[in-house]
């Protein structure tokens, strides 16, 4: 799924629709693939009716229904759900999925579900358009000051597997609230260093992003664990 953008063929949705249910996978691989799907059926809208008869259980068909919203395509969207009614219901992705805009260019990052979908819309066609708000949610949050971009660094570190010492301090040094988004922000900046070492338009989206806002604690943050200059 993530290098679909390398042989970007509508008609490989079917076989990828198919893996991830297959692999029983868990809910947290769909966001992105609900991302990927939403960019193909932007361009190409009768891949939504191919990929109904092979949806096997409620992921399937959550990620269907919101790739089809995301995609511009609401009326479309409430048919499926009314198709799907019976299947049954996935309390998670009901609320991962609450209040998705009706395009994805229109989503506003506030989860690191949505990082997901974004990520997933970027391998559609390895497009750093995608890439942009996630780097600029990364940036909004690291910018507060050096110390907070510092924690947040070092917080993307401890998800990559270091120490683990940041996250615990994290609610009585900035309370709840803040230090929630600096893990969303973490997340974000995790994703950015292992994507750039895994595709090449992500490296190009990032090192404009690094040129373009010189000396801010984000991009000192973002050059360090990229390796970017």
């Amino acid at each position: 799924m993530a290098f679909f953008y390398k042989d970007p063929q509508p008609e490989r949705l079917v076989e990828i629709f198919a893996d991830v249910q297959n692999k029983a996978l868990p809910w947290g691989a769909y966001p992105p693939l609900t991302g990927l799907l939403a960019t193909v059926f932007k361009l190409h809208p009768e891949q939504i009716d191919q990929l109904v008869p092979g949806v096997k259980d409620v992921k399937a068909a959550y990620a269907l229904i919101a790739a089809s919203r995301l995609s511009g395509q609401s009326a479309k969207s409430e048919a499926l759900r009314a198709e799907f009614a019976n299947i049954g219901s996935d309390e998670r992705l009901n609320f991962e999925f609450a209040n998705l805009p009706n395009r994805i260019e229109d989503l506003r990052i506030a989860t690191p579900t949505h990082l997901d979908i974004l990520w997933g819309a970027s391998f559609a066609a390895g497009d750093g358009r995608y890439v942009v708000p996630i780097i600029e949610f990364f940036a909004n949050t690291a910018n507060a000051s050096e110390p907070a971009a510092i924690d947040i660094a070092k917080i993307a570190i401890e998800i990559m597997g270091g120490p683990k010492d940041t996250v615990k301090g994290l609610k009585e040094k900035y309370g709840e609230a803040r230090a929630r988004q600096m893990v969303y922000a973490a997340t974000a900046l995790w994703a950015i260093q292992s994507n750039v070492r895994q595709h090449e338009y992500v490296r190009q989206t990032t090192a404009i992003y690094i040129e373009d806002h010189p000396g801010t604690p984000a991009t000192k943050a973002l050059s360090a664990l990229t390796r970017i200059k």
